[in-house]
């Protein structure tokens, strides 16, 4: 036996086509904010690899001088302290390009 279709109506399809619509704009609002976590989890990645590798390369300079001249602690240091302050002054310059004027309400 055949089973007898009901014709579709205009307003059937009118809804259907408005939850449609209403699902795929939820799918782009999770979407946004995947990008969103993620982009802050690699810019978060990049200040904290900016901080360690200026550290390392000012300490690596460092030894290598005094290493080379016979000074053992003295060049050490300063490369030290230099790559210290090398590495927070690039957070500060990354963390107020990330925070600029305007992005949030009230600045």
């Amino acid at each position: 036996m055949v089973r007898d279709r009901e014709p579709k109506r205009p307003e059937a399809v009118g809804e259907f086509g408005k939850r449609l619509r209403d699902a795929r704009a939820q799918l782009e609002e999770k979407d946004q904010a995947s990008t969103s976590r993620s982009g802050a989890m690699g810019m978060a990645l990049r200040i904290t690899s900016e901080l360690v590798v200026a550290v390392v390369v000012g300490t690596g300079i460092g030894w290598a001088l005094d290493r080379w001249l016979g000074t053992m602690p003295l060049f050490l240091l300063v490369f030290f302290g230099l790559g210290t302050a090398a590495g927070i002054n690039n957070v500060v310059r990354s963390a107020r390009a990330m925070h600029k004027p305007g992005d949030t309400p009230g600045t």
